[in-house]
């Protein structure tokens, strides 16, 4: 009996190996498919990354954010404010957003709102109540309400109806 040539043998194992290679691919695309598709919200708090073994830095990253400015009086709530559009006015979330963050509010969620405001209202958990009042007087804001469902009750928020 002949035993096969190198060649010969070197061909059955590419073959064998592109074949796990190939099993061990399309299993994992597999259970890809199968598990749900979960996508963190367009906007999300920021979250600590794990700690870095470089030196830190007294230096500030890049130049100063100009819309980072304190409010005057240095009395700005450490709460998040959901921003929402309920109007026509394309942007008026995110313009809002942006004054909010330029005044020293964290800003966790800006969209738009669906459903029936009848103005600007300014939507607070109990707990956060004090909070709320601060920022309908930041935005001029005289309507303020207590959370309802879908809101979250951890955070204010704050839904405009119109410029």
């Amino acid at each position: 009996m002949a035993l096969p040539s190198a060649v010969t043998l070197g061909s059955l194992a590419f073959v064998v190996v592109a074949g796990v290679g190939f099993v061990a691919v399309t299993s994992n695309a597999a259970e890809d498919e199968a598990a749900p598709r979960v996508f963190p919200p367009s906007t999300t708090v920021p979250t600590s990354a794990a700690p870095s073994r470089q030196k830190p830095s007294t230096k500030p990253d890049g130049p100063p954010r100009a819309h980072r400015r304190p409010k005057p009086d240095g009395a700005v709530p450490n709460v998040f404010v959901e921003v929402y559009n309920n109007s026509g006015i394309t942007g008026l979330a995110a313009d809002k957003a942006s004054f909010l963050e330029g005044a020293g509010w964290s800003v966790s969620a800006t969209d738009n709102w669906y459903g029936e405001i009848p103005s600007t209202t300014v939507y607070y958990p109990a707990r956060l109540k004090p909070q709320a009042t601060s920022l309908a007087k930041a935005l001029d804001v005289g309507r303020l309400r207590p959370a309802v469902s879908p809101m979250q009750f951890d955070r204010l928020t704050v839904i405009f109806t119109g410029g």
